[in-house]
């Protein structure tokens, strides 16, 4: 991604942060988006792409009848004070107006289905740990109690189940690597271990050279997911107005 970004979009190595294994800290992954968020001023251009694992923890005060928090899994994961998606909510509400901000999640941010855990050597995993007290729930019969106090898609679940592109009320275009009842999968392309929506939606602006919409993008990043036997369906997500401009331009 980061080559991408060099190669077509013309992103400085110096205006880039890049934290991967022992570097990705929930305190450094927070230090950066919020830099990330704080320091731009109209007419930037931002961009902030996570792949890794995605989580939850219940939620002991909330609105909604979910009993979930979902979370991001930084490199040591501490589930009494994870990175949550309510954290990320608060912070790309403050985004100034005139600044685009772009953010992809490759993981499975939902995923509460999900209980299989399979060798970290098989083919393909999906991008999600559960939760302890998710399979001692499960194993007891007993509901974990507490709600989910709010998301970082502002969309209803309903909608998002019906459709890969779904106007929401937020500031930033979003791009998840599934819809909230799917895995993104962590699979061996290429002799490494990639995360499918990162790897196919790079080989999607690089077959474009960079010239391509965030409709189109998706659409066709979804295409060459299905190509390859993925199951998962890519989301997009923001004002209707943002899915028809180039991917990663100034907003007008």
């Amino acid at each position: 991604m980061k080559g991408v970004l060099d190669k077509y979009y013309g992103f400085k190595t110096a205006n880039m942060a890049v934290l991967t294994d022992y570097k990705a800290t929930k305190k450094a992954m927070q230090a950066g988006i919020h830099d990330l968020v704080k320091k731009e001023c109209a007419g930037d251009v931002l961009f902030l792409h996570y792949s890794g694992h995605g989580a939850n923890v219940p939620d002991k005060d909330g609105d909604e009848a979910d009993n979930r928090d979902e979370i991001l899994y930084p490199n040591v994961l501490d589930r009494k004070a994870p990175l949550t998606d309510d954290w990320l909510r608060t912070t790309f509400d403050k985004l100034r107006k005139g600044v685009s901000l772009t953010v992809i999640m490759d993981c499975c941010h939902s995923g509460t289905k999900t209980r299989a855990l399979l060798p970290p050597d098989a083919p393909m995993i999906p991008r999600y740990l559960p939760n302890p007290w998710d399979l001692m729930a499960e194993e007891s019969g007993r509901k974990l109690c507490g709600r989910l106090r709010g998301e970082l898609r502002a969309s209803p679940r309903a909608r998002r189940k019906r459709s890969g592109v779904v106007v929401a009320d937020i500031p930033e275009v979003l791009v998840t690597g599934c819809r909230a009842t799917q895995t993104s999968a962590d699979a061996y392309i290429g002799k490494s271990f990639n995360g499918a929506l990162t790897y196919h939606l790079v080989a999607a602006l690089t077959e474009a050279k960079g010239d391509i919409g965030y409709r189109d993008l998706r659409s066709k990043t979804l295409a060459m997911l299905k190509k390859a036997d993925y199951d998962q369906v890519p989301q997009l997500e923001g004002c209707k107005a943002q899915f028809d401009r180039p991917f990663l331009s100034l907003l007008s």
